[in-house]
């Protein structure tokens, strides 16, 4: 996995996001805008799951940790065990290869063989966020392939599920399915797989969680 510190200081709280398949801190680069004035949490962000690895980090020192976590790195960020203030998911689930409760693993297996420069523009409509065009489809692809072949635990509970309506990556049944038995409470957005167009700080994004 990749790491970086999109935000680090004396603040005592940290956010840990898990970011989607394929993306970079572009995905949410306008969520940090509000948080670089008022500085209000530490920002880890993870990404690149090609290796399952995830680095060592001390976090005894947070008051409160949240983790927030989109697609694929809800999956992902079940490798943490820490006492979380708050856990957070964005459309998908802990279970993300299945055929009830994720994405079918006929669908996942053609979107590996399809996939390609060509293709491209299509499964970013279909995201409704284009991934890192830093990296070339084959890597892309390799990420896909990686992800398949992890087993990590299938069971994440999470204290808010967002469920976006519109979803076409993670159908929005599969999602209910699963969100009803790991987590304590969901919220339906009107949104396409990629869900912060709609969000302007995780400060709201914590505060709707907490209190919708």
């Amino acid at each position: 996995m990749f790491t970086e510190w999109l935000a680090k200081g004396q603040r005592p709280s940290l956010i840990l996001f898990f970011n989607g398949w394929g993306m970079t801190k572009n995905s949410i680069a306008h969520l940090l805008e509000e948080n670089t004035i008022s500085k209000n949490y530490d920002i880890l962000h993870i990404c690149n799951y090609q290796d399952p690895d995830l680095p060592q980090f001390d976090f005894s020192g947070y008051k409160d940790i949240y983790l927030i976590a989109w697609s694929m790195g809800i999956y992902m960020s079940t490798q943490v065990s820490v006492p979380f203030t708050q856990k957070i998911a964005f459309c998908g689930t802990g279970n993300p290869i299945d055929r009830k409760e994720g994405i079918s693993p006929r669908t996942y297996r053609l979107t590996i063989t399809s996939f390609s420069e060509k293709t491209m523009p299509a499964f970013c409509d279909k995201i409704g966020f284009p991934p890192d065009s830093t990296r070339s489809a084959k890597e892309l692809q390799q990420e896909l392939i990686a992800l398949q072949n992890y087993a990590f635990p299938k069971t994440a509970f999470f204290d808010c599920a967002f469920i976006a309506e519109n979803d076409t990556i993670f159908p929005r049944e599969a999602q209910e399915l699963y969100w009803c038995k790991y987590a304590k409470k969901t919220i339906h957005l009107q949104t396409k797989h990629y869900p912060f167009r709609i969000f302007s700080s995780f400060r709201e994004i914590i505060t709707m969680a907490k209190h919708s």
